[in-house]
């Protein structure tokens, strides 16, 4: 940390420096116990999980929403072999290579994707909120917030993904196996004894950090405060664990960001999603 990033790190608590984007990161970083977990719920798919230059890149299958790399250059320069293992990574498994690059990664990175035909695919918003020692968790009348059991895992995923199809459609099984991650703060919404909505969350209690992973209510049951409870539930269980922050990632300007900031939450950066396509995927 240089002598300037220091001084506003003392006198700006949420200063987003290098050190906190790093924990930051965490939030959406595949664990090694997440990836055993969807191993485990769905032996027959091929998901695969490498760490490569500070950084994690995850396959969960063709169709999965986020075969990704997260974390790539925050740890120190990186390398055109660094780029090729990423590369050998998605294209044995003809997917797009994908990349997310933080503003504060090396920019080792970004000049050699340039250098390699890397195209913008979109931009995420990254959100933190301090959490306070205590969390309210109000309930709308008629909302009622549970925690996921083996009975509710599919019909929770089958709510979560209803209630993203209207913006990305993604498979009931997207968060296969989601439920049995250490620190996971899965729940399922109902209002009036019906199935209303979903979200998902984890602990991170090495990096004192919420991480928000996704969150939806169906569309006849939205502007009813289902969304508003998930988020205060999952709130509140991290206050009780201790947690210090929240981290959420959305879309640019989209209804989640809008949301969130009602909620407290801030833009902390913005990262990129660089990907390259591969021609003998083009005719797929």
């Amino acid at each position: 940390m240089s002598e300037v990033q220091a001084v506003l790190a003392q006198s700006l608590p949420d200063f987003v420096d290098l050190d906190f984007a790093r924990r930051l990161e965490m939030a959406e970083t595949m664990t090694p116990e997440w990836v055993e977990s969807m191993r485990h719920a769905n032996p027959l798919q091929a998901i695969a999980w490498e760490e490569i230059a500070g950084g994690t890149a995850f396959f969960g299958g063709p169709a999965y929403p986020a075969n990704q790399v997260l974390g790539m250059g925050q740890y120190g320069a990186v390398t055109s072999d660094d780029v090729g293992r990423v590369e050998q990574f998605f294209r044995s498994r003809r997917v797009t290579s994908a990349i997310v690059v933080s503003p504060l990664a090396d920019p080792s990175l970004l000049a050699l994707l340039g250098r390699r035909g890397y195209r913008v695919a979109e931009f995420n918003s990254v959100l933190i909120r301090r959490i306070s020692a205590e969390e309210p968790a109000p309930r709308p009348a008629g909302v009622t917030i549970e925690r996921v059991t083996p009975a509710t895992d599919r019909p929770w995923m089958r709510a979560l993904a209803q209630g993203f199809s209207d913006v990305v459609p993604v498979e009931d099984n997207f968060l296969l196996g989601f439920s049995g991650v250490p620190g996971n703060l899965a729940f399922l919404a109902r209002l009036d004894g019906e199935i209303a909505g979903g979200s998902a969350g984890r602990i991170l209690p090495q990096a004192r950090i919420l991480a928000l992973c996704g969150s939806s209510t169906l569309p006849e049951f939205r502007r009813r405060g289902v969304q508003s409870a998930l988020i205060a539930q999952r709130l509140q269980e991290a206050a009780l664990a201790g947690c210090e922050y929240a981290v959420v990632s959305t879309q640019p300007g989209s209804g989640s960001q809008r949301n969130m900031e009602r909620k407290g939450f801030r833009v902390a950066y913005t990262k990129v999603v660089m990907m390259r396509d591969w021609p003998e995927l083009s005719n797929q």
